[in-house]
């Protein structure tokens, strides 16, 4: 506990040693530097209003995405090998050697 203490005043004690740094006042500073301050509420309203091509990808990215799993299903359930080529290969395979 005393030594909680101890460091504790003695980094307050090291704190005040430091020069704090030299910054301009704030009515010298150039004008157009401080950021205006704008109401909170077109802020707001612009959040909540999407803009009308985000809207509309924001709809359709899923039904897109169903789409091509869709069509990647369907091509996964098609032969992996076409037909005449698998009956000459299982012609071929069943001959004795």
């Amino acid at each position: 506990m005393h030594r909680a203490i101890l460091i504790c005043c003695l980094c307050a004690g090291l704190s005040a040693c430091v020069t704090p740094p030299d910054l301009p006042p704030a009515d010298r500073l150039a004008p157009g530097t401080v950021p205006s301050l704008v109401p909170i509420s077109g802020m707001l309203d612009q959040a909540t209003r999407p803009d009308d091509e985000t809207a509309l990808s924001v709809a359709a990215a899923p039904q897109a995405r169903a789409a091509a799993l869709r069509a990647r299903a369907a091509r996964l359930r098609a032969p992996v090998i076409a037909s005449d080529d698998r009956g000459r290969l299982l012609t071929s395979g069943s001959s004795p050697r």
